[in-house]
Formats: C-alpha cells, sequence, structure tokens
C-alpha cells in the first residue's frame, strides 16, 4: 500500500491507518453464513469496494496537485515524487478493482459443475451465431469465464486513460507529389492501403507521421475495447478500409432482420429448390 498522499488541506493521507480502519469495520460486520447465498459479497466484495474507493480518494487528491494549471509552482523532485504516487496509487486501485470484479463473477460460474470442454465445444456447435458459440464455451468453462472477465478488467483500466486527436489521413500530400510529378522519387507510386508494403517504398513524410498517429490512437481504442469507436474514426479520418478490418473480430449474431435479409436475398439470387438448399448450407 501506498505510504502517503496528500489531500487538498495538505493533511497527510494515510491509507495504511484508513485501510486498517476499514478491516476493522469488516470483521465487526455480521457475516453470512458460511457457503450461503451472498456470502462472498458479504466477505470480500464490499471490502474490496471499500479499498478502491480510499485508493480513488488519495489518487483524486494527488492529480489535483500535478493538474496542468499547478504544475509550473511544484519542484522537479516533488513534481516527479507526485507522479510516482500518482501511478502507484492508480494501480493500487485497479489491483482491488480487479479482485473485486473477478470475486463478484466467480460465484455465478462456481456454483456450476464442471463441464468438460468436449461437452462445451458440442454445446457451441449447435448454436444459431457465434456470438452464441462463444456464450457457451464461456459459461461451460469457469476457467474461460474468469478469462474473460480479466479481459474486461484490463479494457475497462485501458478505458480510464485513453486521449487521442481526430485528424485526416488521406494520403494527400502523397497524391499531390505523385499526381503533380514534383518531387515524386523516393516514395510510393499508388495511394492504395497496399502500397508502401507492396513496393517497399514509403509515404509523404508528412502522411507517414498523420498515419502513424491514428494507428497509435486505434491501438489505444481497441486496447480499451471501444471497437466501435476505432471504426467510426477510421471512417471519419478517410480509411473507411481499416474500419472494415477492425469488423472483421466481431462476433457474428443472427437477428430476426438480418436473417429475413438473407433469406430474402437467397430467393432472390437462386429462387425456388435452390435457395432452400443454399439457405440450410
Amino acid at each position: 500500500v501506498p505510504g502517503a498522499a496528500l489531500d487538498e488541506g495538505g493533511a497527510m493521507l494515510r491509507l495504511d491507518k484508513h485501510f486498517a480502519e476499514a478491516y476493522a469495520d469488516f470483521e465487526a460486520c455480521p457475516r453470512v453464513v458460511e457457503g450461503g447465498e451472498g456470502d462472498v459479497e458479504q466477505s470480500h466484495v464490499l471490502l474490496f469496494r471499500r479499498y478502491m474507493d480510499l485508493c480513488q480518494q488519495a489518487l483524486t487528491a494527488t492529480e489535483e496537485r500535478i493538474a496542468p494549471a499547478r504544475r509550473d509552482r511544484l519542484g522537479g523532485a516533488e513534481l516527479e515524487a507526485l507522479d510516482d504516487e500518482a501511478r502507484v496509487l492508480r494501480s493500487e486501485r485497479n489491483t482491488w478493482y480487479l479482485l473485486e470484479w473477478l470475486y463478484s463473477t466467480w460465484p455465478r460460474h462456481a456454483a456450476q459443475p464442471d463441464t468438460p470442454p468436449s461437452d462445451a465445444t458440442a454445446i457451441a456447435w449447435g448454436c444459431a451465431d457465434e456470438q452464441a458459440a462463444v456464450d457457451a464455451l464461456v459459461d461451460g468453462d469457469p476457467a474461460l469465464a474468469i478469462a474473460m472477465a480479466t479481459m474486461g478488467w484490463l479494457e475497462s483500466v485501458a478505458y480510464e486513460r485513453v486521449e487521442y486527436l481526430r485528424q485526416d489521413a488521406f494520403h494527400r500530400n502523397t497524391l499531390f507529389r505523385l499526381t503533380s510529378g514534383i518531387d515524386a522519387e523516393g516514395i510510393v507510386g499508388e495511394v492504395d492501403p497496399d502500397a508502401p508494403s507492396r513496393s517497399g517504398l514509403p509515404l509523404d513524410a508528412e502522411d507517414a507521421a498523420e498515419e502513424g498517429r491514428l494507428l497509435r490512437s486505434l491501438w489505444l481504442l481497441v486496447r480499451a475495447g471501444r471497437l466501435a469507436e476505432a471504426r467510426q474514426l477510421c471512417e471519419e479520418c478517410g480509411q473507411p478500409w481499416r474500419a472494415a478490418t477492425l469488423d472483421g473480430g466481431v462476433l457474428w449474431r443472427r437477428g430476426q432482420g438480418l436473417a429475413a435479409q438473407v433469406k430474402g436475398a437467397l430467393h432472390g439470387t437462386f429462387g425456388g429448390p435452390a435457395a432452400q438448399v443454399a439457405e440450410g448450407a
């Protein structure tokens, strides 16, 4: 546990003391009968949430001291110490958040009998769509369910600190140099998405920098689980093909409207008995 953080008034917020008080309150609370419904909630999750709140209070106070408007008033050593303190407090809070997340998720799966992976796979093969297949696999394997919960936690932690700029990435400088013939040597000869990898030549330097910033922003969004926002950013930046590549990892779910559209398209394409064969396939 971090030793201390400064609150708004300048007094030392001793986390070790507050953690001890929280644990004493937890020990003094009536317990649910071991193994009874809500046992984990009463025994662990509420305490973890209390610890999270304490860390967040200390983190908020520290971040207020190193806000852009106040950073210039701090010396280099003090600023570095406060930055380190904020980083440790954030990690401490996220650790308790992970434990709260896992303990909240585990009872639902632990209560189910163990299902061999082969059985879960058999269930998945009988599902109507990819999302239902994944749900069946997760429900049939507690370890996989905990892994999915951990991935959700990682995405939520990354979500907190996603910062990026929306800017064009149309490769307009490369296109201008190619169409005008001005200084067109040493760069790609086309502006399609595969041109740099196919030719081994770079884009215009400014276009390449814009591309790099876009890719970094997309990585931050995907890492935070914000796929829809990442696809929208690609569209807005003039790279819809990249949005399509991100769509490739989205699980397909059958819907009433989609099923009707597919059925209608099959009848329009094949007609009669052939449509029934295609639809069954």
